[in-house]
């Protein structure tokens, strides 16, 4: 039951990280339109993240985030409000990205994915990369879920399965 319990509380938390992105993503986008040499904000997927966070992503891939599409029935992945806390958003090309990828909590990387942008963090910031926060999460992991059952960020980003190793955890197991 609690292992339930605790999948559940990941799924939520992969929702409102996505709802966060996509809202700070939409406000960024607005803010950028207003200068001549505005650009625009896509996702690319997390492949193109596992170029360089080859670590992060092998983690990822083990948590409930990777997996909350496939956690959804078929009707639910149908469901606007369902894609919305299951999915990343779609690429620029208009797919969708199933499961909360990378982006989900990071921002769209359209701007920042490259190395010699990553390397600068003022320059990733303005380039759209975010830092995960709990105002993130909550756009999912909330009320408004049918599986919500409370949530705690403080909790939540100390545990690898809910979402990747952290630098911070490697430090710590001395890697």
């Amino acid at each position: 039951m609690l292992r339930k319990l605790t999948l559940i509380a990941i799924i939520a938390f992969a929702a409102s990280a996505f709802l966060m992105s996509t809202v700070i993503a939409q406000e960024a986008k607005q803010d950028s339109t207003k200068k001549e040499d505005a650009k625009e904000y896509n996702y690319v997927g997390h492949k193109k993240c596992k170029i360089c966070h080859k670590t992060e992503h092998d983690s990822w891939m083990e948590t409930v985030h990777a997996k909350a599409w496939d956690a959804l029935k078929p009707e639910e992945q149908k469901k606007a409000e369902c894609i919305g806390c299951h999915s990343t958003g779609k690429d620029k090309a208009g797919e969708l990205l199933t499961g909360v990828q990378c982006e989900a909590c990071h921002g769209p990387g359209s701007e920042y994915k490259s190395q010699k942008i990553m390397k600068d963090k003022e320059l990733a910031m303005k380039s759209g990369l975010m830092e995960p926060t709990a105002e993130v999460c909550v756009t999912c992991h909330n009320e408004k879920s049918p599986t919500f059952k409370g949530f705690e960020f403080a909790k939540a980003v100390k545990d690898p399965k809910a979402i990747h190793a952290h630098k911070e955890m490697k430090e710590k197991k001395g890697k």
